[in-house]
């Protein structure tokens, strides 16, 4: 009679590092694992014999006293031998799963149950908790089971325990470099192929309203596991779910893959006899044919999965509609009224002729068009809805085609309208309903702190008085005004920042004329805007504005603006750290206003947007909140965590117009350490939103850490350059992406062309002169002929890019003392020497040069006067 432990029979990398952590528990147990295991399974084994003793399935043959299972409850995914030596007896079993808090199919059993992405995360807590240390290679492939199971933390059912778990296990010698070794991130040609072929067959099905991906396939012979292969296809093609059919050697394996709640297919696997998560299950048909199996996936996704809301769940009716005489005028005065971005427009019948949106109102208004009929700037070509138009279908509209507002037609008659902020709305109501509770608990009604003493102690005194004059001033006029943003933020945490942003609870261009006046300033007004900026005399800046509310109608759209409550112009901005302002105006100055806990998330070090649909109004608020968590090392909210992950699985940077997202780079390139943040945004799979052929890896990070040491000393040494520093990381990051991968991406980010062409020289001819010049042997002249053309950016880029040291150090040198050395002798010089002017002078000066480059002479008077007679008598030419 033995204790037992053995797994899902289907044995995967997770399995094995929970079989692993219970034998610690269990230490004289017997191991008994299934015969079908992973290639990767199988590697880890083959290669590490030492790491854990076992018997195969068919060679147990013992009496079982007590069961441990892992990563299975149910009786029908355990090894046979295992399951027949229980058949009928009351033998205590203990399970630990995460997949689901139900067992099935045994007696006297135990669970052991936790939502996570991996169940050894749940096995290394209770080792822990225990005090039981495994090896060093233990944990590492206790570590190696997590990544697996929870796709290096990407996959949605990652929990917060599988980080901290894995995190546990790196502090007592899990050896980053086996992980690695297992889980090889490029694809085998062998399983390209594979890949390929599941793609080829891939046939979309409309289920219940749900788009639903469905690749049938056969196969020859066993080709091993192809679980990751399947959820490769669903993240490269963005499926909302996928199933794969295939079959191998009389059997049939479907693997599920989900990134909707509509379609859970771990129901689809236990009509079939498996099990899973709801993003991820799989099950095992025997005796049947691929099609047969096929026809009765189907079947059950009829019945499984939840039927997708369509239009009629989400329009907003009645619509809000404008008639095409309308003019351009009242148009814009009835949009602004109503509170709406874009409306359909109808003709004296009430029949839909086009669509109306703010920008063309906008743009026609200050073209002087303002008298014209709406039907002159309306849109004509768009696409309209039914009632009963699943939303897959609008989301394509909306998203893909760029389309402001979708009319919903019944009977040829409006009956709603359908917003940008209605889709994205709708795919988020779970995260929303959840995460508002949240954010209503933080906004209620502000907090007080004077920070006069702050201000003072911590700002140069000009800074100190301006902000007084300001607050004086703003006293005279009757206006409150306050100093905000990172200005103040910044001033909390102990950080320089002197960028002055004044916003003002009326007009800010009537107190920035005040106090240009008061100062001698300078004033330019912004009147559409609602803004204005001063520039003193010594160019130091101030900026006002009028407080104010932005109204995000699409996601990534440009907001609009209309004069707002201080606390509205604050619930605009981005993260709750940005919502402090302290008013200027007399006995109040330094008094510090905290509507949303912004100090709160201060001292504790967070960074948190202030509501649920941050992410979706405007995305690259994602790259920001990465920037600030590195620069400041917060950590992001849990909840802010959870909608940022969302809005990237959900691919929102597609709505964004490519220029912001391409500012908002660099900003990040202009950090004292982008790399950190890149890092951040390769971890949260940001990289493959921007291109699926993005490869992030350690190559690419010691090149951006060389890039970092380089732009560092050359800051210390040329403090006046104006080098373009970011557009090093630009060329960096494009580097080894394929030449159109890389035009298409420069012409989405809209970045201007003249460094557009700096960012292609740098990687075209960088590459090229960076092996030019490690494969030759090159004098210093040599070297500084070949230099003497390129740009500063590119002697930068080449110096991070080669690896060699001694040809760093060289190409700095030629930075530093080459480029603009200057000669102890000169055209004035050799003129008075008796040489002739001509082309001559060029020649013998760029000769001396060169000595003096290769050491040949010094650059002194006498020495270079020696010089030029010995060069002349070379080229046979004799002084006057």
């Amino acid at each position: 009679m033995a204790i037992v432990i053995t797994a899902h029979k289907n044995m995967d990398l997770d399995a094995l590092g929970a079989v692993i952590a219970v034998r610690k528990l269990y230490p004289d147990a017997v191991v008994v694992l299934p015969g079908t295991k992973g290639k990767d399974v199988i590697k880890v084994l083959e290669e590490n014999p030492k790491l854990l003793d076992y018997v195969d399935e068919t060679g147990f043959n013992g009496e079982i006293e007590k069961l441990i299972v892992v990563d299975t409850s149910d009786i029908e995914r355990i090894p046979e031998v295992v399951k027949d030596k229980i058949a009928g007896k009351d033998v205590p079993v203990i399970i630990y799963d995460h997949h689901t808090r139900e067992t099935s199919g045994f007696k006297n059993v135990r669970l052991y149950f936790k939502e996570t992405g991996a169940v050894t995360s749940l096995l290394t807590m209770i080792l822990k908790g225990k005090g039981i240390i495994p090896s060093p290679l233990e944990a590492s492939i206790m570590a190696l089971g997590i990544y697996s199971d929870t796709g290096s933390f990407l996959f949605p059912g990652t929990s917060s325990l599988d980080h901290i778990a894995a995190g546990y296990l790196f502090s007592i010698g899990a050896n980053p470099e086996i992980i690695k070794h297992y889980l090889p991130r490029e694809f085998s040609p062998e399983e390209i192929d594979i890949l390929k072929v599941l793609k080829d067959n891939v046939e979309i099905l409309e289920i219940n309203g749900n788009r639903i991906a469905l690749t049938t396939v056969q196969f020859d012979k066993y080709v091993g596991d192809i679980a990751h292969l399947v959820s490769k296809l669903l993240d490269i093609n963005n499926y909302p779910a996928l199933i794969a059919v295939a079959g191998v050697e009389g059997t049939v394996f479907v693997i599920g893959r989900s990134k909707t709640p509509l379609v859970d297919v771990s129901r689809l696997a236990e009509k079939l006899g498996g099990g899973g998560h709801s993003e991820a299950a799989s099950a095992v048909i025997r005796d049947k044919t691929v099609y047969e199996v096929k026809e009765k996936v189907i079947e059950v996704l009829k019945d499984i999965v939840y039927p997708a809301k369509v239009a009629g769940d989400i329009m907003s009716s009645p619509a809000q509609t404008v008639r095409k005489d309308m003019t351009v005028k009242e148009c814009l005065s009835f949009l602004m009224k109503q509170g709406i971005n874009a409306a359909p427009v109808l003709d004296d019948r009430g029949m839909l002729v086009g669509i109306i949106n703010r920008s063309l109102t906008d743009k026609a208004y200050y073209m002087g068009m303002d008298d014209e009929p709406v039907s002159t700037v309306m849109e004509r070509e768009f696409s309209c809805v039914f009632p009963d138009t699943p939303v897959s279908e609008i989301e394509e509209i909306i998203v893909s085609n760029q389309q402001t507002l979708v009319p919903v037609i019944d009977r040829g008659k409006v009956v709603g309208v359908i917003t940008r902020t209605d889709v994205l709305t709708n795919l988020y109501r779970d995260e929303i309903d959840e995460s508002e509770k949240f954010y209503m608990r933080r906004s209620s009604s502000p907090h007080f702190k004077n920070v006069k003493q702050m201000l003072k102690e911590r700002l140069p005194g000009k800074v100190y008085e301006l902000l007084k004059k300001v607050g004086e001033v703003a006293t005279e006029k009757g206006i409150s005004a306050y100093v905000i943003g990172g200005f103040v933020r910044d001033l909390i945490i102990g950080r320089k920042n002197l960028d002055v942003d004044i916003v003002v609870e009326g007009d800010a261009t009537k107190l920035a004329k005040a106090f240009a006046k008061e100062v001698g300033g300078k004033v330019h007004v912004f009147d559409k805007f609602k803004t204005a900026t001063v520039t003193l005399l010594d160019g130091f800046k101030v900026d006002f504005a009028s407080a104010r509310t932005e109204i995000y109608r699409a996601p990534g759209a440009l907001p609009e603006v209309d004069t707002a409550p201080l606390k509205k112009d604050l619930f605009r901005r981005d993260f709750t750290i940005n919502t402090l302002a302290v008013k200027l105006n007399g006995r109040e100055f330094g008094k510090l206003v905290d509507f949303f806990n912004g100090l709160k998330d201060i001292k504790e070090k967070k960074i948190r947007v202030l509501h649920a649909l941050s992410f979706v109004e405007d995305p690259t608020r994602i790259l920001r909140a990465l920037r600030f968590a590195v620069r400041y090392r917060f950590d992001i909210g849990k909840h802010t965590e959870k909608l940022l992950k969302i809005a990237v699985q959900k691919n929102l940077f597609r709505t964004v117009e490519g220029k912001r997202v391409y500012l908002e780079l660099k900003h990040i390139f202009e950090e004292d350490n982008p790399l950190r943040i890149v890092n951040r945004m390769e971890e949260y799979g940001i990289l493959k939103a921007f291109s699926p052929r993005f490869i992030w890896n350690k190559k690419k990070r010691d090149f951006f850490d060389r890039i970092r040491k380089i732009i560092n000393w050359h800051r210390l040494t040329f403090s006046r350059s104006r080098v373009d520093y970011p557009i090093l990381y630009f060329a960096a990051f494009f580097e080894s992406l394929p030449a159109e991968e890389i035009d298409r991406l420069l012409k989405d980010f809209s970045v201007p062309e003249d460094e557009a062409n700096l960012i292609k020289n740098l990687i075209y001819r960088g590459k090229q002169l960076t092996t030019k010049l490690e494969k030759g042997s090159f004098t210093n002249s040599e070297l500084f002929e070949t230099l003497k053309r390129e740009k500063e950016e590119m002697i930068l880029y080449v110096a991070a890019r080669t690896t060699k040291e001694e040809l760093k150090h060289r190409l700095l040198q030629y930075l530093k003392e080459w480029r603009d050395l200057k000669l102890a002798i000169t055209g004035n010089d050799l003129k008075e020497m008796g040489l002739k002017p001509g082309p001559v002078f060029k020649e013998v000066l760029t000769e001396l040069k060169h000595r003096i480059l290769d050491g040949k002479v010094e650059n002194e008077y006498d020495a270079l006067e020696e010089e030029v007679k010995k060069i002349l008598r070379e080229k046979k030419l004799e002084l006057v």
